[in-house]
């Protein structure tokens, strides 16, 4: 049988035609199928979110128990800096009526309802989050499920009301406390020194206005600063913390203008504190006058003079004051582990700044001491 080339042309082609109308005919319906896949997640996806707005349950991936049931070791104490006991009594203290009260006395500065819906315990892990790891606001409503704004309203919030609960004790033990909890070879060269001071700098973005600039400006870090007064322990617990001032201000006028001799007084009069007790600080720190009037004592190391040599004596008290004063550096060092206060601050921040380096000062004491 003869069939011409135009016959066997228009055969393939019709076949063509079934073929292609077969397979939009499967296209079209896969296409209905997912979509009603689709409607069928989405329908599931409000219904999960109604039930969790009803219960007042905020759903997330990024939570206190996710992170710390997580099997990863330490995942928990890396994002808080403190290990999960240990930030459980710190929620027992914070909210002593518990975290599911009606009573909530931290105050926010906006009525969100995104933020009532989030238990107080996840708002200040968020905070921890943020002062521990430095995590930017857009990263912690990503993680959170909130909007940029219900954060900055937690951060704001949570911060001052922490600043206020954990400024309002008393870090400072009496002196038979002190002493009977110093390291050995500290109580044996220096038996009635109770405190170690030093001041530290943080970095800030150089504000806009001459005169902050000025003020900021710190010539030992050659950069806009500002400066605290850290005391601690002989074993590296803090025990007084200053609010940050400018950077330019002296290590005796930071001393005066942040109560630290007031508290001293105060402590004396307490009995916390005896006549002849000692403060060990570094050479910048002239303030044997101040204490001499309270009945304290300076430990400092002695100068050196131009016309002679030190004496062997002055040398090994030096060495010795040195290997002891480590202790207010590694303490200062234990809060700039918070990464927060490892780069510049940024000026938008510098209105809180003092409640945040004040909640990581103290947090440390959450930690294990420094000095066994």
């Amino acid at each position: 049988m003869n069939i011409t080339f135009p016959i066997l042309f228009s055969v393939f082609s019709s076949m063509d035609m079934l073929a292609m109308g077969a397979r939009i005919h499967q296209l079209e319906k896969e296409n209905q199928e997912l979509r009603a896949a689709l409607a069928a997640y989405q329908s599931k996806r409000q219904s999960v979110r109604s039930t969790s707005t009803q219960t007042n349950i905020h759903v997330e991936n990024f939570s206190v128990e996710s992170v710390s049931n997580s099997k990863i070791k330490n995942l928990f104490q890396y994002y808080t800096g403190i290990t999960y006991l240990r930030f459980l009594m710190l929620i027992s203290f914070l909210f002593p009526n518990g975290t599911n009260s009606d009573v909530n006395h931290v105050t926010y500065d906006s009525n969100r309802e995104e933020v009532k819906r989030l238990p107080v315990d996840q708002q200040v892990f968020l905070f921890l989050c943020r002062i521990r790891n430095g995590l930017q606001v857009k990263d912690l409503a990503c993680r959170f499920n909130l909007k940029i704004q219900s954060v900055s309203t937690i951060l704001k919030g949570i911060s001052k009301y922490m600043y206020l609960r954990l400024g309002s004790l008393s870090y400072w033990p009496h002196r038979s406390v002190i002493i009977q909890n110093m390291p050995s070879v500290y109580k044996e060269e220096f038996p009635n020194c109770v405190a170690i001071i030093d001041c530290t700098e943080i970095k800030i973005q150089r504000p806009s206005s001459l005169l902050c600039q000025s003020q900021c400006y710190s010539e030992y870090k050659s950069a806009t600063t500002l400066k605290s007064l850290v005391v601690c322990d002989p074993r590296g617990s803090i025990l007084f913390v200053s609010d940050l001032y400018c950077g330019s201000i002296s290590d005796n006028d930071i001393c005066v203008k942040s109560g630290f001799f007031q508290h001293l007084q105060s402590l004396m009069e307490r009995g916390y504190l005896h006549p002849g007790d000692s403060i060990m600080a570094d050479k910048g720190f002239r303030i044997e006058d101040q204490l001499a009037e309270i009945g304290l004592r300076l430990n400092i190391p002695p100068f050196a003079s131009s016309a002679q040599s030190m004496s062997a004596a002055n040398v090994t008290l030096t060495r010795k004051i040195a290997a002891h004063r480590i202790h207010v550096e590694r303490a200062i060092n234990q809060i700039k582990c918070f990464k927060l206060f490892s780069r510049k601050i940024p000026v938008s921040l510098l209105h809180s700044i003092n409640e945040y380096w004040l909640c990581a000062s103290l947090l440390t004491n959450f930690q294990d001491t420094l000095v066994k």
